[in-house]
């Protein structure tokens, strides 16, 4: 049994919400025919917490209301995660955190993370130098969520904002690749293997998608993309 979701995230709102609404009316067939929508962060600009409603209106609109799942990236900034729960209830909010849901009949499980980064930013090292501290831990915390996930449902899926693997950053300079993403990320998808992985945040990047040890890889930054990403897994219903 096929499952078919629609990713996106780096839609910086209201930056590129008239590329994204144009996006989905090129395919509205297909984007009508998915059954989840999945946010991999940085669906706003800046903390912009109000500017998620005319993405998910938009989307609705043209696609139709569906369950829809969503990771917290660098500009839906640490501290406003309360808010976003409250103003936008509908969606499942993931911040380390899993869940399983029914889809169609199959059981979907997500793993949720910011990500973490090999290098914090300067930013970062300079006004939250415990973040070294958060990112080593956020890695041994999500193996031990997607092993758990993986256990109960038909299709795992990890999203995380911060790229999962460095061979989605061809396109970005090289010399920040350590503040984009964590390679042991890529270690937990050898070891899990789960259905697939999800991530945004890489906007130049020219690779859009890779297979980490047979388990596909998808960078659905809109800014790279230019385009919503339709995604199909198999899924394993006994």
């Amino acid at each position: 049994m096929a499952l078919r979701l629609l990713a996106v995230s780096d839609v910086h709102s209201p930056k590129f919400l008239l590329d994204f609404v144009a996006a989905l009316k090129r395919r509205t067939g297909e984007c009508r025919e998915t059954s989840l929508y999945i946010f991999a962060g940085d669906m706003v600009y800046k903390g912009r917490v109000e500017a998620l409603k005319s993405v998910l209106d938009a989307l609705y609109s043209v696609c139709g209301e569906k369950p829809t799942i969503a990771v917290f990236g660098n500009e839906e900034f640490i501290g406003l995660e309360e808010r976003f729960r409250k103003m936008y209830p509908s969606v499942k909010w993931l911040d380390d955190e899993s869940i399983v849901v029914d889809v169609d009949g199959v059981r979907v499980g997500v793993v949720g993370t910011r990500g973490s980064l090999e290098r914090p930013t300067m930013w970062q090292r300079r006004k939250m130098p415990w973040l070294w501290r958060v990112y080593a831990e956020r890695i041994r915390r999500v193996e031990e969520l997607l092993s758990r996930v993986k256990r109960e449902a038909d299709v795992t899926i990890l999203v995380s904002h911060y790229t999962l693997t460095w061979r989605t950053l061809e396109g970005e300079p090289r010399e920040i690749w350590p503040e984009m993403g964590h390679r042991g990320f890529e270690e937990v998808i050898r070891r899990v293997k789960p259905s697939l992985a999800i991530h945004g945040h890489a906007h130049k990047s020219r690779v859009l998608q890779v297979v980490v040890d047979s388990v596909p890889v998808y960078n659905v930054a809109f800014p790279a993309r230019r385009d919503i990403t339709i995604i199909e897994v198999e899924a394993r219903v006994e």
